[in-house]
């Protein structure tokens, strides 16, 4: 049973797209559950920023050396003593609106790698089906 070089080629590049499709096979079920649930996939420093008001406020005011409140701007570093906290029921509406977008650039992050791990698996399945067949055709 000898082998030549080519069939020796096509079938490497038959184990090598074979490798690409279960790595990119594992990715896209990834991807699908983190569609289903993307609270699951967004960071933790984010997850526990957005989970009540005071981690969201303390978040707000350490986040950078300004920060915009009721339409005017404050250096928390400098004033944080003036500093006042909105309405609770603002600030809820603001912490929700803040976790929607985190979730939404997610999801969007979520759904560019998923067009390309199925791209991957489409040029994965072309080259090992035309690799597959010239192997099975020299026999």
């Amino acid at each position: 049973m000898k082998r030549t070089v080519i069939e020796i080629y096509a079938l490497l590049v038959c184990f090598g797209a074979m490798a690409c499709l279960s790595i990119n096979t594992g990715l896209v079920i990834y991807d699908v559950v983190s569609l289903v649930k993307p609270s699951l996939i967004i960071n933790d420093y984010q997850y526990k920023n957005h989970q009540n008001n005071n981690n969201y406020w303390q978040h707000q005011l350490s986040r950078s050396n300004t920060i915009k409140i009721n339409d005017s701007t404050l250096n928390p570093k400098k004033n944080e003593q003036n500093i006042k906290r909105p309405l609770e029921s603002k600030l809820t509406q603001q912490r929700l609106n803040s976790y929607q977008s985190v979730i939404e650039a997610e999801k969007r992050n979520v759904i560019k790698g998923l067009i390309s791990e199925l791209i991957v698996i489409l040029v994965s399945l072309v080259l090992f089906f035309i690799h597959w067949r010239f192997v099975l055709n020299k026999k």
